[in-house]
């Protein structure tokens, strides 16, 4: 089929489709007539059709058989022509206008045909820059319903970050405005008027980055001359300016008007400015956007969520003739934090020929366009000021800290009103946000990028603040963590603090400041093995290996090798058990060197070893040696508890493991009462599970269940995800012998996942072959 008739077969297609919503015959003539070209006999036809269908670049390429370039070409073309027929500047007419254009020059039926049904109302909204508006529903909801004149809002403010999209939502927002207002329909509040005004000094473009705006409202007469053009009415501007705000208040008390005052940070008299906005007549509504926050009925637009984010990505990519997969439109989103004017920006550097990888390192740096373009303004105001102290240390944490933390980083820890103004500011400025729930400060990563920069161009604040953010984590995980019997009541204040602990650990590695990473190290050491699960903790605890034994620091090697025995021991594969018996029996010639509570530790290691091994007799003499070094120690009362339940413990382990079930449930319960005595949580869990197991065995089917209910919801509540595993496993064995077997299948499969998650390979392997046994 050649292209002529193919064009011809989409020409009536196409023709049908249009037929009822445009005046085609009529458009058609008058482009004939004005270029002096046949439009009928033409392939630009077929195009004008497909982009009045609302077909993609792309979907009219794949219909006429042409490729993308020839196709975006004629559309050019197409639009040069309808410049000329309709007075427009040039290359004023595009995809995202051509509707509106035609439209606004009388070829859409039912908007400008039918006398009694419409109207055309004055306005100089500028020409949308998008073919559809993505996303915030929401807020444009809240903003109609604020336009309508049954709110009693006067003046309404959208503010936030730069690049977030204020000006397009109220752009958009005044477009379904205008059209209930042509075509008197109930869709959206209706206006005799709709004007705006915009004190914009520069815009980002993709292909030529940040541009000078040459025209601009950047004062109140500048705003009365545009609202003089805006309704044609050269007597605002003739009158003295004295009375210039009282015509302008008469002019518009005669009819209803939308009033839109775009980029009011960058307005010269502000001040003058809001006070004529807020002395106008009720019948106006006046929404005004800013980067600052202003008392004024405000909508706050934060970045993209995640799904409208990739719709954007998705429609951005279509419509500039690329392809990004799943994995590139999501990574990004990530690094545009969900800036739609990042989002914008990349995907027009990309089709411009750029790489995307490229495009996302220009996006993350602070001397980027997109970076100056949405922060240097806000930056610029607070400079050498508390605020931006506040700001660059906001920008060390990863996660979004507590106040104390940022106080004390920033160094105003004894200024708290510059602390709380200077928040404030920053809050106003859209530079961060203040989650209600958490009470914790957030800001979007392409402002954290851009502060971290500001920080690195102050050298000796950054030293300091580094120096103060280490030692407020250091002193938190004094106050926060160690050992679970001792702070196991206060591990959840840890776990949102997580991120900021790496952070600290990596900072301090990569300074080479050992003595730190060591210190936090050592007191994260509990958590991380028994709540966190850090899965990068034996990487950890070889570097400060590495680090202590370079050092000839001997007493911290010995307490670092015992903690990296737990996690070996604890994996139970052949492999992990001969790496910890060669590091522990090399760590017991240097036992003389650590205290003796680390000594008792580094023998209950041993033992444990030895059980493992099923080694029974040699893992009882390591007890013996344990139980001797504790005593030994001479310890108050509570340290002898903690340091002499394990012996008793792993006695009653062994004891269980033998088959002496009435001698392990006396152990057990023994060990349940001292802990008690120090209210160590973890292990009377731990005790109470071993219970369990025995009460199966024993066939003591209602204590078994008792004890089960009871501790697993201590350790669900708990997060105890290893102990939770175990009693699960527990629960497995009671519905196998109790229960129902399809309830028993259902949780082994459960437990062999999570040991598996956990690193326990032995306890996963016994747990399969339970699964397997008839």
């Amino acid at each position: 089929m050649s292209d002529q008739s193919d064009g011809g077969n989409l020409s009536k297609t196409w023709y049908q489709k249009v037929l009822h919503d445009w005046d085609i015959d009529r458009l058609l003539t008058d482009l004939e007539s004005r270029i002096q070209e046949r439009y009928r006999q033409n392939t630009k036809k077929d195009l004008l059709l497909g982009l009045l269908c609302g077909y993609s670049l792309t979907k009219i390429g794949q219909d006429l058989y042409r490729d993308n370039a020839s196709v975006r070409v004629g559309l050019s073309n197409i639009y040069r022509d309808i410049e000329s027929l309709t007075g427009e500047a040039d290359n004023s007419v595009r995809s995202s206008n051509l509707i509106y254009i035609l439209e606004r020059h009388g070829y859409r039926r039912g908007v400008a045909a039918s006398p009694t049904n419409s109207r055309s109302i004055p306005h100089n909204l500028p020409s949308p820059t998008y073919t559809e508006f993505i996303g915030r529903e929401a807020d444009m909801k809240k903003l109609l319903e604020r336009l309508s004149p049954e709110h009693g809002a006067h003046m309404i403010t959208v503010h936030g970050i730069g690049g977030v999209g204020k000006t397009a939502l109220v752009l958009a927002a005044a477009y379904l405005c205008l059209k209930a207002s042509n075509e008197n329909s109930s869709d959206a509040p209706k206006f005799d008027a709709i004007i705006f005004t915009s004190a914009k000094q520069q815009e980002l473009i993709p292909t030529n980055s940040i541009i000078r705006r040459q025209q601009g409202q950047r004062n109140l007469r500048d705003i009365f001359r545009e609202i003089a053009n805006a309704l044609n009415d050269p007597t605002i501007i003739q009158s003295p300016p004295n009375d210039q705000f009282d015509r302008v208040r008469q002019i518009l008390s005669k009819r209803r008007t939308l009033l839109i005052v775009d980029n009011m940070e960058t307005i010269e008299d502000r001040d003058e400015v809001i006070e004529f906005l807020y002395n106008l007549p009720i019948c106006i509504k006046v929404v005004i956007t800013t980067r600052e926050q202003i008392a004024l009925l405000p909508i706050r637009l934060r970045n993209l969520p995640l799904d409208d984010g990739l719709q954007l990505i998705g429609q951005q990519a279509e419509e500039k003739g690329i392809t990004l997969n799943n994995e590139d439109s999501k990574l990004l989103y990530d690094r545009t934090g969900g800036i739609p004017l990042a989002i914008v920006y990349a995907i027009g550097q990309v089709s411009s020929g750029y790489s995307l990888n490229s495009v996302l390192d220009r996006l993350t740096s602070a001397t980027g366009d997109v970076a100056r373009f949405c922060f240097e303004q806000s930056v610029q105001v607070i400079k050498e000021q508390p605020p931006q102290k506040l700001l660059m240390s906001l920008a060390i944490f990863p996660n979004s800290p507590i106040l104390a933390a940022v106080a004390e980083v920033a160094g105003l820890t004894a200024a708290p009103d510059a602390v709380n103004n200077g928040l404030a500011r920053l809050q106003q400025l859209s530079l961060v946000n203040l989650n209600p729930e958490t009470k914790r400060f957030e800001m979007l990563s392409l402002t954290r990028e851009y502060a971290l920069a500001e920080l690195a161009a102050y050298p000796d604040f950054e030293k300091e603040a580094r120096r103060r953010w280490v030692k407020w984590y250091l002193d938190f995980a004094h106050n926060y963590a160690g050992e679970d019997w001792e702070k196991w009541i206060h591990y959840n204040k840890l776990e949102p603090e997580e991120g900021n602990l790496r952070a600290v650990l990596h900072w301090c590695e990569d300074q080479e400041d050992y003595e730190a990473v060591r210190d936090l190290w050592l007191l994260l050491s509990h958590y991380a093995n028994l709540y966190a699960y850090w899965d990068d903790r034996l990487d950890w605890l070889q570097w400060l290996i590495e680090q202590s034994e370079r050092r000839g620091e001997w007493s911290s090697f010995v307490k670092i090798i015992v903690r990296k025995s737990w996690l070996l021991i604890r994996e139970c594969s052949s492999v992990s058990l001969k790496e910890a018996d060669k590091i522990l029996r090399q760590t017991w010639i240097l036992r003389d060197h650590a205290d003796l509570c680390v000594q008792a530790d580094l023998a209950e290691s041993m033992a444990r070893l030895q059980i493992r091994q099923k080694d029974y007799q040699d893992a009882r003499h390591w007890l013996t040696v344990e139980e001797k070094l504790v005593i030994e120690a001479n310890l108050e009362e509570r340290q002898h508890i903690r340091y002499f339940i394990p012996v008793l413990y792993h006695q009653a382990e062994i004891l269980y493991l033998e088959g002496e079930y009435l001698l392990a449930k006396k152990l057990f319960q023994e060990v349940m009462k001292s802990a008690e005595k120090i209210s160590w949580h973890r292990v009377i869990n731990s005790a109470q599970n071993w219970l369990t197991d025995i009460a199966i065995e024993q066939g003591d089917r209602d204590e078994a269940q008792k004890l089960l209910t009871q501790g697993l919801t201590v350790a669900e509540s708990s997060k105890n995800k290893r102990r939770l595993a175990r009693y699960q496993r527990s629960h497995a064995r009671w519905q196998k012998k109790w229960g129902s077997a399809e309830k028993a299948q259902h949780l082994s499969t459960t437990v062999i996942n999570s040991f598996k998650h956990l690193g326990m390979t032995r306890d996963a392997q016994e747990m399969q072959v339970f699964l397997d046994s008839p």
